[in-house]
């Protein structure tokens, strides 16, 4: 597989460069459906016959498909172009297949055979051809299974296109090659115009758009006026500009203009959104010639592709295929068709008595062969009267006509039809719903009947009788007359036979001059025998692979493409890592647009609130787009929920979040994350309250793990609401759409800053232009290639109004990713926030770390519990490690309980259980919790001010509490009197005790210092000796012990790394200063326990840095010399010797003890001697 390239020298140079490319993507799609195959639809094999065409060759039908996988998938369709597996046995993982006699074979189904129902959820009949024979006829007294892989058509589809080789016009247009000069200049030799007809309606379409939007759409008009010269023209439209309704005013001109236009899409989704707002845009313009009817023709409009993936609704359903196909169907068999229905019709109206007596006949008839006269009379009685008759056979016969009329006028162009022909149907239409109507007037009985359908000649109606017209002689007379003439007209049409849906298929397909499918199903128009193309327009074209985008431009006659896209959008997936990196995923938008093809930018944008759009124009879009006027007025503003994070656009740090893998390994989620989602969308409904105003809104997330877990918490509690909609999808999934208000969970949290596929510029750019009101970003505080992660990140903003993004701001800070950017941007804006801020957050929180026993998580001074307390809390490590192995949640809960209320302020009134020591009273307390006792006590930290902080050191039984004690004492010695003496100072706020607080000019020592060694030799007397003894013999003991294992790189980066090769945090606590120390690239980091050997260490690395100095002094000096023997420089030789003297080595060795620090002066001098 080799690099594709950004410009090719000749045409079988372009299409061979995506060969390798495509086979790897086909490799890398069925290898992973090979690793889930335990999830894959599989179903037993109950018949197969070998079909005529050759041995390879199944008509096979399973019992029925089982899914495993509870995904919330849709049930598995068989289509043509899925690979499956047909074995003798049902494998659960790939390497099943590889065991000694199983006997299994790869298997294509081509075509999925007639008679299934088209309501069923799954197709067990089809047809396969397999890729080796597995003798499948002497297995038949064996079970065989069939199990589902992958769909492969697409691919399939692509391959042929490059081996095509037909209309080359467009391909040849974009090879870009070096030697081809690009000219961009507009035909002078062709010319065409909008003709004075459509003038005004067009000049009154375009003063409803902005020059940026009316210049995009007169150079797409413009490029049709050319038949000799193939072109390209770019359209460039970011997030909320307008590029679906530009188009479809596009597509309005040129079919008005007579054009011929091919739309397509990469997606199902991004097809059906632009025709349905064409369909709109034409409905709402189109002025019906009967007040009476109104009908709009869609027969010119055309939607190609498969009903279940493309979900198609009422607003689409008239511009189907397969449903216009039935539609005609049923309106052109021989039987019960429109010639039918007009004769009935006619037929009726023309002889409706003789019908009646025959009908009475026949029931008379009937009576006679009855013997029990009770019952005859009876059946006497049932026999109907004529007003009755009449009414019950014209409401049939009528209303099978006008299924047919509106079938003829809404599914055939009206070109085909003629106007003429079309309003005849509609005047006929009218009428008969008028003669309907006066039928089923109560004051008309079977008398009046009688002699309106006795007259046999039609009677004439003068233009000046308006009230005879609506008469009901003159309605039955005007119907006859409109029936002969509709039946005529109709017949001098060159209407398709209704012998086979192919045929009526093939005829819809030629007469549409407004074609919408998918690129890959562009592919079913290359057989059929249609008028070329005039146009090609596509749409999402950055999301398109190149190679894809062949099968459309090699359409018989077409010349000229419009492309419409945003590259900073996401771009098309790619399974293949070595495809990707080979460029299969770049689209030709993406190529022609980095060559510096010219592009019309669509720059106003009316989705977005301007503090949602002001991110992604800066960082995307080089600050070219402009919010429109609406989206700044003060009435775009909306607030669903009170308090400070929920604005427009926040940013809501979660840092205790903890992102998990998958039951299956494949994705991640945070729990955390899931509840606050879950939180948030419970008080939005609670605030929407029932009220009869629209609110969507739109879960988003870059993990599948991620919104699996939202929506089995959603559990369908917000179905079926009228006015409150919730959305739960991918990043990919949301492309292309917008709701109200966006909530984005991005998952990932570490100290690494790994964000994994997250970083992707395109799936940043989506996620975050999807709000229309705003948005909220939940990012887990601890992680989030620059170009890629902005492009993620735009796709985030769906959002109208609000964009409310969590995430874990330290794992986003760390990412180098554009991420960084967007939470330092919403620092700088005040549009950053911390969960714990809010209650309804902050109580989440703490549940889910109750749920899942994640309580020690909370030990933290940012944690929810504490950052927002009056006292700040610091935890020692003892007390993080005597937490964990507290057995009893309860007592857990206790512990962090007793904690809150003591950052809140709040003292026991006991005082005798406070003091822990004589010494240490006031400052060190021990609080009693189920029988064991927390042990905290009071510091002073300097930050913008000299502050009281709550230090706590262990949880211990009453027996260990004196050992700690002893020891807190050894610390305390060291501290000075001032110190201590601020320390325990108290400052009362009713029943609170709160910390104090100084300025940092008054300047406050914690350590007294050591004037020199004999006056640290004098102080040591009575327990201070002793201390001074067991220290001073450690001290020796240490420098003793010459003993260091040291580790080779690799190892130390396997211990400081997890299984998925992401970087762990240090194993044990550090200040951030201490971390940019450890991390520096220059540092030495040396862990070990204590009697290990790392005091010795670092003296003698003390020593070796002094020695090394000395030799690259030494090996100085004497090149110098060398250097100036032989140019006879002596008195600068010494000079140079002199100044080299000058240079000193610095060291500085810090440590906690002075005893042990005086120890190691004293050591390092023995050695220097």
């Amino acid at each position: 597989v080799e690099k594709i390239p950004m410009s090719f020298e000749s045409v079988d140079h372009y299409l061979e460069s995506f060969h390798y490319s495509l086979l790897e993507e086909i490799r890398a799609d069925i290898s992973a459906s090979l690793e889930v195959i335990d999830k894959a639809p599989f179903g037993e094999l109950i018949s197969f016959d070998e079909k005529p065409l050759g041995s390879l060759f199944f008509k096979v039908q399973v019992d029925y498909w089982r899914k495993l996988s509870g995904d919330g998938k849709e049930p598995y369709r068989t289509l043509p172009g899925d690979i499956i597996i047909i074995s003798d046995a049902k494998p659960e993982t790939a390497s099943d297949l590889l065991r000694l006699g199983w006997n299994w074979t790869f298997a294509f189904v081509t075509r999925v055979n007639d008679g299934e129902n088209d309501d069923s959820n799954a197709s067990t009949s089809f047809t396969v051809k397999v890729a080796t024979d597995i003798a499948i006829s002497e297995r038949k007294q064996k079970s065989l299974y069939i199990v589902y892989l992958v769909n492969v058509l697409p691919f399939k589809r692509v391959w042929s296109a490059l081996r095509m080789r037909k209309n080359l016009n467009l391909i040849e247009k974009v090879l870009c090659s070096e030697n081809e000069k690009q000219d961009e200049d507009k035909c002078d030799v062709c010319s065409a115009s909008i003709n004075d007809g459509l003038a005004g309606e067009v000049n009154d379409l375009l003063s409803k758009l902005n020059d940026s939007q009316a210049e995009a759409i007169l150079t797409s008009i413009d490029l049709l006026k050319c038949r000799h010269k193939p072109s390209v023209e770019l359209i460039w439209g970011p997030p909320g500009t307008g590029k679906t309704k530009t188009m479809s005013v596009i597509l309005f001109i040129l079919s008005k203009m007579k054009y011929r236009i091919l739309t397509c899409a990469p997606t199902n989704v991004a097809i059906t959104q632009v025709a349905s707002r064409l369909v709109k845009l034409i409905s709402e313009s189109f002025n019906s010639p009967s007040a009476e009817v109104d009908i709009c023709p869609l027969g010119d409009i055309l939607l190609l592709g498969n009903k279940d993936r493309l979900k198609v609704g009422q607003d689409i359903e008239e511009i189907f295929l397969d449903y216009r196909v039935d539609r005609l169907v049923e309106c052109l068999v021989p039987v019960t068709g429109w010639k039918h229905c007009i004769s009935s019709t006619s037929g009726f109206l023309e002889d409706c008595i003789s019908q009646y007596n025959i009908y009475v006949d026949n029931e008379l008839i009937k009576l006679k062969d009855l013997s029990d006269q009770e019952e005859a009379r009876k059946e006497k009685e049932k026999i109907i009267s004529l007003i009755d008759f009449v009414k019950s056979r014209f409401k049939s016969t009528a209303s099978s006509l006008r299924r047919c009329l509106l079938t003829f006028c809404t599914h055939l162009p009206l070109y085909f039809i003629r106007e003429e022909n079309f309003e005849k149907m509609l005047r006929l239409m009218s009428r008969l719903d008028c003669l309907e109507g006066m039928l089923f007037q109560d004051y008309l009985g079977s008398k009046d009947v009688e002699e309106l359908f006795s007259c046999q000649q039609p009677i004439e109606v003068s233009s000046d009788a308006l009230l005879d017209e609506w008469s009901l002689p003159c309605l039955r007379s005007q119907c006859l007359v409109l029936l002969k003439d509709v039946c005529q007209s109709l017949g001098e049409l060159s209407l398709p036979r209704a012998m086979s849906k192919e045929s009526i298929r093939e005829f819809c397909i030629q007469k549409a001059s407004l074609v919408f499918c998918t690129a890959s199903s562009s592919y079913k128009l290359h057989p059929v025998d249609i008028k070329p193309f005039d146009l090609l327009i596509v749409d999402e074209a950055a999301q398109l692979k190149e190679c894809e985008s062949v099968i459309p431009f090699q359409l018989p006659g077409l010349r000229h493409t419009v492309l419409m896209g945003d590259e900073c959008q996401l771009p098309a997936a790619v399974r293949s890592q070595v495809s990707e990196e080979a460029g299969f995923g770049r689209s030709l938008f993406e190529r022609l647009s980095s060559l510096g093809h010219s592009r019309h930018l669509l720059n106003i944008q009316y989705r977005m609130h301007p503090t949602i759009s002001q991110f992604p124009n800066s960082s995307f879009y080089h600050k070219q787009i402009c919010d429109a006027p609406d989206v700044k007025h003060k009435a775009y503003e909306k607030r669903y929920l009170p308090g400070r994070c929920f604005g427009p656009y926040s940013f809501i740090n979660v840092p205790l979040g903890k992102e998990e893998m998958d039951d299956v390994g494949h994705s991640r989620r945070n729990m955390i994350e899931v509840a606050l989602v879950m939180k948030i969308v419970h008080n939005l409904y609670k605030g929407w309250g029932g009220s009869r105003k629209k609110l969507s809104v739109g879960v988003i997330s870059p993990y599948a793990a991620q919104v699996l877990a939202i929506k089995g918490k959603l559990e369908q509690r917000y179905d079926n609401l009228e006015g409150f909609e919730v959305k739960v999808k991918s990043v990919d999934g949301f492309q292309g759409g917008e709701e109200d208000i966006i909530i984005i969970s991005t998952v990932r949290s570490n100290l690494g800053g790994s964000i994994g596929f997250l970083s992707s510029l395109q799936r940043a750019n989506v996620a975050l232009t999807r709000a229309r009101y705003g948005s909220i970003f939940v990012a887990v505080s601890s992680h989030l290639d620059l170009y890629s992660s902005m492009l993620t990140f735009q796709g985030f903003i769906l959002g109208r109004h609000c964009l409310w993004i969590l995430g874990n701001e330290q794992t986003l800070l760390n990412s180098n990713s554009v991420w960084e950017a967007l939470v330092l941007d919403a620092k700088e804006r005040q549009c950053f926030f911390h969960a714990a801020e809010d209650n309804d957050l902050r109580t989440t929180i703490l549940d889910v770390k109750k749920e899942y026993d994640q309580l020690d998580d909370l030990l933290n001074a940012e944690s929810v519990l504490f950052k927002c307390q009056r006292w700040k809390v610091l935890f020692s490590d003892n007390f993080r490690k005597s937490f964990v192995k507290l057995t009893s949640s309860r007592l857990r809960k206790s512990v962090i309980n007793l904690l809150v209320k003591l950052a809140s302020g709040w003292r026991p009134k006991r005082k005798s259980v406070d003091t822990i020591s004589e010494s240490s009273s006031q400052i060190v307390k021990q609080f009693k919790v189920e029988g064991r006792f927390v042990v905290c006590s009071v510091d002073i930290q300097k930050e913008s001010t000299y502050t009281q902080v709550l230090m706590v050191w262990d949880i211990l039984p009453l027996e260990e509490v004196g050992k700690l004690s002893k020891r807190l004492d050894d610390i305390f010695s060291m501290y000075t009197d001032e110190f201590i003496k601020l320390c325990k100072e108290k400052y009362l706020e009713g029943d609170l005790e709160v910390p104090k607080s100084w300025k940092l000019c008054r300047e406050i020592i914690q350590y007294k210092s050591i004037s020199s060694e004999s006056q640290l030799n004098s102080e040591s007397t009575g327990v201070e000796d002793g201390r001074s003894c067991v220290e001073h013999s450690r001290v020796s003991e240490s420098l003793l012990l010459m003993k260091f294992y040291s580790l080779s790189s690799g190892v130390v980066n396997h211990l400081l790394s997890d299984q998925y090769g992401e970087a762990l945090d240090l194993p044990f606590e550090v200040t951030n200063e201490e971390r940019e120390i450890i991390q520096f690239s220059r540092s030495s980091f040396i862990l070990g326990r204590s009697g290990t050997g790392k005091t010795t260490v670092l003296t003698m690395k003390l020593l070796q840095k002094e020695q090394q100095h000395h030799n690259s002094v030494e090996g100085l000096n004497k090149a110098r010399k060398e250097v100036n023997r032989f140019e006879g420089e002596a008195d600068e030789d010494n000079q140079c010797v002199g100044e080299a003297s000058r240079e000193t080595l610095r060291q500085l060795f810090v440590t906690v003890s002075p005893k042990l620090c005086y120890a190691v002066k004293q050591q390092i001098s023995q050695l220097k001697r």
